[in-house]
């Protein structure tokens, strides 16, 4: 096995900094939903859920972090939609309806996010098996 300790800085540099970069683009995605137009889009989409009801009433939608936790969790509800149908807080319709292109966004961000985190970790345990040996 080669010694990552023996390479380039710059190859170490983005070793680390591509899963990072990856990671970063998945949440600026959901930034971009948020400050978008699109924002009141998905919220006005999603209005037999309950639970998302209660969470536009408890967050509200004044400050930009609970505006971004609520697209989240509305990206969560489309995209996992099973439990939601199953337990009854989530009409089928209104899935159906729910925009297909937001809906292909929330999907390619979670899909980003969760590669860049992934790798991310995976560099962080190799990096840090290697400086025991």
């Amino acid at each position: 096995m080669t010694d990552i300790h023996a390479w380039p800085a710059m190859v170490k540099l983005l070793l680390i900094a591509v899963p990072c970069f990856i990671c970063m683009v998945g949440v600026a995605i959901n930034v971009y939903t948020t400050l978008s137009r699109d924002y009141h889009v998905v919220c006005d989409s999603i209005t037999t859920s309950p639970y998302m009801e209660m969470l536009k009433v408890t967050w509200g939608t004044s400050t930009f972090k609970w505006r971004v936790l609520l697209m989240c969790a509305i990206g969560g509800l489309v995209i996992f939609p099973g439990r939601a149908l199953r337990l009854g807080q989530l009409s089928p319709d209104e899935l159906k309806a729910f925009p297909p292109n937001l809906r292909l966004r929330f999907l390619v961000a979670l899909w980003l996010t969760a590669v860049g985190f992934i790798g991310a970790a995976a560099v962080t345990l190799v990096l840090e098996l290697s400086k025991s040996n």
